[in-house]
């Protein structure tokens, strides 16, 4: 059978994509090896020998000499090698570093090589005694070291005399001399990026200094959209990281290293399975629907954060409001997130590093089965409450006790496991070039029992930027490979089997044989994990772009963008029989799946930015833009019964039975054409404004609904900047008040909703009028269909304290989401699906606030960050009606008034502690109720309680969420500290982790279900014991009460880090620049309420209306201990 994957429109975009990425490769390549072979070029011509005899000659007529005989050019400025300049050189077999050093040194000049030239230049004075006295007798000469936090040294460190034009610079090994008319001076130290420091000579002739990097920096560059701004123009709600806050972390992807970094970047596990992600939102919940923000990765929208290196990164920016994040238009409402990576540097020599992680991961499962003989005695007295006859006779209890426990069937199947991630990077360049290339590897191997389960990631990056005179041409070329390999069954399914089985019962028998029992009848999850089948997931990404940057004019640039991405993922599915003892068996040798699906995303842009200063004062930023984006999604899937029991895959002679075959083909093409620009003013840097917009044009939506238009305006004022602050000027260093408002679009919907939806079958879908039909209708039309619209209002306050050592920011913001799209509710018997239609109306409003200190206290330096955000949502328009989805145990719904996908039930007033109790309390109808069920509070007091009894009980989305950071280091050693947390939640929690004896499917009772209503235990968090399921309990479960709701709040040590750097002199000596060693742990405490369930997992997803309640029957929470190396040469 011959499938065809690709149309040849994809050929044709598939071949554009490696046209362009073939020329990035290339340029790469070149200039890569282009900025080594300088470099490499440079030493080897330095390390040739010259024999020389030259008696009183100007010293220009030598280095032409030089040239002459060795091919090599040299560059100078007559003022700098003057005539006048005349030297003697007599020299055999010396190399021509030597005597360089011996002819220009004594005229104070010095060389670099810059691209097979060597530049003659003036030599930047050790000391400048410019302003010195002539009474040299007095002169005091200082020297010493500048470090930074890590005990590093900083070269390049400015030191001067205070109120002098007396000045060095540090050396590349952070060392300086200085010499000085007298000892009442002091000496300002400053650095790029870090915080300077003065210090008062006195009676000191060695003076060494740690600097610390700047709390904040009004420099900073920070990443906005589609361009960079300075930190202290920004006036949007924008915050940003940098690679510094993931570096070190055992974290599988870029979404886990991020969690807890940022205020109100909310970031949930869903699932801890390798290959699994994480949840991403920004800001709480405004919509029905998806809730995930828009990625944009080196300047191209659409890219997946789980399929970066981390080690990769060099910063993330996250735009929160309108003012930041308008100018992504139809795709901002959610936020925007802006990644970019690492580059190499120019004019610097080869550097290669290694990172590297080995460690093991813990599985943690919070409950635990009572021991064996307790849980008989349990069961007989729940199915004795319940009236019902005892289970086991006190013999067969007796003979449990003694036989002793066999191990539980949840730990046969769960194993430590080990993960490690190993990355290279070669950085470097040179006075036009810049390249970095790096390779990644991370194993990540599976805690379930099984034949080699797990992740595997490759990950392979080239970034190269070269100028060529006014223009400036950066190419990115990326290629991630994710190999994922799963047992064929589903997790869930296998954890909660394997957790509801007592420990009474084996899991094999001395033969090895799979054996069941009276729970799980025909089951065994170990022998499916170890015998039957797999699922193996191969995907491929590969990611290009290639920029070009023209400054026509010294305040004119245009730059023009293409890239794109083309993912391809290929899943093969392989059940395999296994048969268990005394009955039963999973599986077919014959049944194989493969699934392959492809996606093309190209995205063009150009540019034009024009930026001016008018009289000193007056700042102008204008950018104005286009764009196109194209999808191109193909996929299909094949499901075969092969002949062959053993291989599952075709082979030669091979017979298919096509009478079990499935096959499906899907096509899906999108585009989106947009028109975007900035313009943003600030007079003397103290009053700003700026005006974002962008209109988009969607494929999504019917021609009269395809246009939109999204604008923001912002405005900041900069109190700091005013002259009556001048005094406070040691106090307060940065005062900014800012504000913004615009609207923001929302396009996450389903593709082509205006139009009819049919499905095409080379059979007979039914006969009509004894006529076979063999094209049926999936979804009817809606043209009316439109954008989602958030209107959002933020303000925000900037401020630094202390010299920068203390920084606060906060924000306030309030977004209301209109024309939300909605899926209409229709009868089963309608036979087809309607499309979403613009119905809703939600209210999101919120705050967060952003802590950061320094201190330094003799060799110790710390460092706090702190960040703390709460957001809380409300439905203000709902056509149609409340949304209900009701559970057994819990109702949510969606209704005007209430935040989305609110809890709603019964809420318990204690127990029923007697029959007095019992006859005067209310109760439901037609319900026997004993001493110790659940009493339920009576909302309208007319004694029985029903639906009309019901309150809103709470929330699953995560509130008053918060991260903590702490590092410290004292000389060569360093500690970080990393907590994360929750404030406020409800965990709704459903099955056998409430409910004794679950129903018919589970026979064990764990340890936190102990604390159960006896007369001797009147306020026990669970009601009496009795079989769940019968009538005599009908009163307490599956009854839709807070019961089934915990406190979901926690306090998590996310990551600790112990290290230690070796001091560079030693470093040196074994050919390196840095080496440091260290340890690390994730996970590794937590404190909650919530003891028997991770409070971190959640049952939500990107849509949050579609959660539905925690069960723990997913893959648990690993614990992680483990050493890292990183080694730069």
């Amino acid at each position: 059978m011959n499938i065809s994957l690709f149309s040849n429109g994809v050929v044709r975009y598939a071949l554009i994509l490696m046209k362009y990425t073939s020329l990035a490769v290339f340029l790469v390549c070149l200039m890569c090896f282009s900025a080594i072979a300088n470099n490499s070029y440079g030493q080897k011509f330095l390390e040739q020998t010259v024999t020389l005899k030259l008696k009183n000659k100007r010293l220009t007529d030598v280095i032409e000499k030089l040239s002459e005989d060795n091919q090599v050019k040299f560059a100078y400025a007559n003022n700098v090698v003057k005539p006048s300049f005349k030297v003697n050189i007599d020299v055999k077999q010396r190399p021509i570093r030597l005597v360089l050093d011996d002819l220009l040194g004594q005229f104070h000049l010095s060389y670099k090589i810059i691209d097979d030239v060597i530049v003659i230049s003036e030599q930047p004075a050790a000391i400048t005694t410019a302003g010195l006295s002539d009474d040299s007798k007095q002169a005091i000469r200082i020297q010493g070291k500048v470090t930074d936090d890590t005990n590093q040294p900083l070269p390049g460190v400015s030191v001067r005399l205070k109120d002098s034009n007396v000045a060095t610079v540090t050396d590349v090994g952070g060392n300086y001399t200085l010499t000085v008319p007298d000892s009442r001076g002091t000496l300002v130290f400053s650095f790029v990026g870090f915080t300077s420091k003065e210090v008062a000579i006195g009676s000191q002739t060695v003076i060494n200094l740690q600097l610390l990097p700047a709390a904040t920096s009004l420099n900073e560059v920070v990443v906005v959209g589609y361009g960079t701004q300075r930190r202290g123009n920004v006036i949007g709600a924008v915050d940003q990281v940098t690679s510094k806050a993931i570096e070190g972390k055992p974290a599988v992807n870029l979404t886990q290293a991020l969690q807890g970094t940022l205020p109100n970047l909310i970031i949930q596990q869903t699932n801890n399975e390798p290959g699994a992600y994480q949840t991403v939102n920004i800001r709480g919940v405004s919509t029905f629907g998806n809730n995930s923000p828009l990625v944009v990765i080196d300047g191209i929208t659409g890219g997946d954060l789980n399929l970066l290196n981390p080690n990769d990164i060099e910063t993330i920016s996250v735009l929160k409001d309108a003012g930041s994040a308008a100018i992504y238009g139809s795709r901002s409402a959610n936020g925007v997130i802006l990644v970019t990576t690492k580059k190499g540097s120019k004019n610097s020599g080869a550097a290669l590093s290694y990172s590297g992680q080995y460690g093991i991961q813990e599985p943690r499962v919070g409950y635990k089965p009572v021991p064996a003989y307790q849980n008989a005695i349990l069961r007989n007295e729940a199915v004795v409450n319940a009236g019902l006859t005892p289970i086991y006779s006190p013999a067969q209890i007796r003979q449990i006790q003694e036989h002793g426990d066999e191990q539980w069937f949840l730990d046969a199947i769960l194993k430590n496991a080990p993960q490690q991630s190993h990355n290279l990077s070669l950085t470097g360049g040179n006075a036009t070039s810049s390249y970095l290339v790096s390779a990644g590897v991370l194993d990540q191997r599976s805690n379930l029992v099984g034949p080699d389960y797990g992740l595997r990631r490759y990950n392979y990056r080239m970034n190269l930027s070269t100028e060529f005179g006014k223009l400036k041409v950066t190419s990115i070329l990326a290629y991630t490979r994710t190999e994922i390999k799963e047992h064929s069954f589903n997790t869930g399914t296998l954890i909660v089997d394997a957790g509801r089985t007592p420990t009474y019962y084996p899991i094999q028998d001395a033969q090895g044989n799979y054996l069941t029992n009276d729970v799980l009848a025909e089951f065994n999850p170990l022998g499916i994990l170890e015998k039957g089948g797999y699922r193996k997931r191969d995907n491929d990404n590969i990611f290009g772009n290639l920029t070009a940057e023209l400054s026509v004019t010294k305040d004119l640039k245009l730059k023009g963008v293409i890239g794109g991405t083309l993912l391809s993922n290929h899943m093969f599915g392989r059940v395999m029989q296994v048969n268990f003892l005394p009955k039963g068996s999973y599986g077919s040798d014959r049944n194989t799946t493969d699934d392959n699906n492809k996606n093309l995303f190209i995205n063009s842009q150009f540019l034009a930015q024009y930026t001016k200063t008018i009289n000193k004062d007056h700042n102008i930023d204008v950018l104005i833009g286009v764009a196109n984006e194209s999808t191109n999604n193909e996929s299909n899937y094949l499901r075969l019964k092969y002949t062959d029991p053993e291989l599952g895959t075709p082979v030669t002679g091979t017979v298919i039975e096509t009478s079990s075959t499935a096959t499906n083909n899907n096509k899906v093409e999108t585009s989106l054409n947009s028109l975007f620009g900035r313009a943003s003013y600030n007079f003397k840097n103290k009053y700003y404004g700026e005006f974002d917009f962008r209109i988009d044009a969607s494929s999504k939506f019917a021609k009269q609904n395809r246009n939109a238009f999204f604008p923001s305006g912002t405005l900041g004022y900069r109190l700091s900047s005013e002259d009556f602050m001048e005094s406070y000027r040691d106090k307060f260093g940065d005062l900014k008040i800012r504000g913004s408002y615009g609207i923001l679009g929302n396009q996450n919907v389903g593709d082509y909703q205006y139009l009819n939806t049919f499905s095409v079958s080379p059979g007979t879908f039914y006969s009509f009028n004894n006529q076979p039909v063999s094209t049926s209708i999936i979804n009817f039309a809606n043209p009316d269909i439109r954008w989602e619209r958030a209107a959002t209002f933020n303000i925000g306050f900037d401020a630094t304290f202390f010299r920068n050592s203390l920084t606060l920011t906060a924000d306030y913001f309030n977004k209301i989401t209109r024309d939300i799209l909605l899926p209409p509710v229709v009868p089963g018997t309608f036979g087809a699906g309607l499309p979403d239609y613009n119905a809703g109306e939600v209210q999101n409003r919120g705050w967060e606030v952003t802590v950061n200190y320094r201190l330094k206290t003799g060799a110790f330096n710390h460092t706090f960050a702190f960040n703390v955000a709460d957001t809380k949502n409300k439905v203000l328009k709902l056509e149609g009606g409340d949304q209900i989805r009701t559970y057994d145990e819990m109702q949510i719904i969606n209704k005007v008034g209430l935040p989305i996908g609110s809890y709603v039930g019964l809420k318990r007033d204690g127990y029923f502690q007697n029959l007095d109790d019992i006859q005067k309390g209310a109760k439901p109808a037609g319900i026997t109720v004993l001493p110790g069920d659940n009493r339920y509070v009576d909302v309208n007091g007319d004694g029985i309680i029903d639906d009309n009894d019901r309150f809103v009980l709470g929330n699953g989305f995560p509130r008053l969420t918060f991260g903590f950071n702490y590092s410290l280091s004292v000389r060569q050693f360093d500690l970080n500290l990393f907590l994360q947390g929750v404030g406020k939640r409800s965990m709704f929690v459903r099955g056998e982790q409430v409910e004794p004896f679950h129903v018919n499917y589970s026979q064990v009772m764990y340890e936190h279900q102990l604390d159960y209503w006896t007369p001797d235990n009147p306020n026990a968090r669970f009601p009496r014991l009795a079989a769940s399921g019968s009538q005599s309990n009908t009163n307490n479960f599956r009854r839709g009460s807070d019961m089934y709701l915990f406190d979901g709040k926690y306090l998590r040590v996310k990551n600790v880090q112990i290290g230690y750097t070796l001091p560079a002199s030693m470093a040196k000596k074994v050919g390196m620049r840095k080496v440091r060693a260290y340890l690390t742990g994730q996970n590794i405490l937590t404190f909650s309420p919530m003891k028997f369930i991770d409070p971190e997992s959640t049952e939500l997803g990107g849509n949050v209306t579609a959660g539905g309640a925690n069960s723990a029957r997913s893959y648990p929470l690993p614990v992680y201990y483990g050493f890292g190396l990183d080694i730069t040469l």
